[in-house]
């Protein structure tokens, strides 16, 4: 599928669209809220426009349609996999320069892309870890698919970044010759604090627990923190824990939160200048940025 072009019109300011559901509740993730931190101040900074689309029930038949019904002169996907299976198909299928999506990355998109190496962060955590004596090291990572309900059938779409980390994390441990034990490898049902909390309430019934956790975002880190200081364990005496993404609210947290930064903020203030300089000069191949994460020591490693 190719974009339909729009006459070429002069603008002093332009809209861009957010597309997302009520269930993804972007303005509560810290993820999310990293990205808005960067997109809000730079498209106000041009005296442009932000919409919230909510996706409706009925699926859209193409990138353009989204476009053209909300009036949007770009749109930003900040969990385009996330969203709807139909939303995945037509990101993967279309070219599109006035479309950009966060993460998850997928080789050969036909929209613009901003991406975190995640391998490289992970490669950071663990290296980290095992400079300071920890070999025991487990992960609590987000769910591996979606599971999502189309009519009478139940669809699971794999969850990218998910498994990037997870596949991260395991050859950062083969890089340093640590061992893997799957006893020590925990899954939560989504990306939030509540789950980082339930998981890990339940990992610390058992008998044999890792000298240190790395956690997929920093929300799960957040939970599994609480759930640590309930149980009298003590962070990083006894297990040490590193976040992913280094939130706000990571510098905060009690205690103040190890953990790789994902420069979210940057990215966001990146997409719009992206997207104004596809749609006043449009490119002939869509943009891809990797950008490279840091770790962020501070007192739970």
């Amino acid at each position: 599928m190719r974009y339909k072009k729009n006459p070429p019109t002069k603008k002093h300011s332009y809209t861009f669209g957010i597309l997302t559901t009520p269930a993804k509740d972007i303005f509560h993730s810290n993820y999310h809220l990293g990205l808005l931190s960067g997109i809000v101040p730079r498209l106000k900074a041009v005296k442009g426009r932000l919409k919230i689309i909510m996706m409706p029930s009925r699926s859209y038949r193409s990138l353009d349609q989204i476009l053209r019904q909300h009036d949007l002169d770009g749109l930003l996907v900040l969990t385009w996999r996330w969203i709807h299976p139909s939303i995945a198909r037509l990101v993967e299928k279309t070219r599109h320069p006035r479309v950009l999506v966060f993460n998850d990355p997928v080789p050969g998109l036909g929209v613009n892309s901003l991406y975190t190496d995640t391998n490289a962060g992970m490669v950071q955590a663990v290296a980290h870890l095992v400079k300071n004596g920890r070999r025991k090291i487990g992960i609590l990572h987000g769910p591996m698919s979606i599971p999502f309900v189309t009519g009478k059938k139940r669809i699971l779409v794999p969850f990218i970044d998910t498994r990037l980390k997870a596949q991260g994390f395991l050859r950062a441990l083969g890089a340093k010759r640590v061992p893997v034990n799957k006893k020590w490898i925990h899954s939560g049902d989504a990306n939030t604090e509540h789950e980082g909390y339930r998981v890990m309430k339940k990992w610390l019934g058992e008998k044999n627990l890792p000298e240190a956790i790395v956690c997929g975002n920093d929300d799960l880190a957040f939970g599994a923190l609480k759930a640590l200081k309930e149980t009298n364990q003590r962070v990083p005496q006894d297990i040490a824990v590193i976040g992913f993404d280094d939130t706000k609210r990571a510098k905060s947290f009690s205690p103040p939160l190890t953990t790789v930064r994902q420069p979210l903020v940057q990215m966001g203030k990146d997409a719009v200048d992206i997207l104004i300089r596809q749609i006043e000069r449009p490119a002939f191949h869509p943009i891809s940025k990797r950008y490279l994460p840091k770790l962020i020591v501070r007192k739970t490693a």
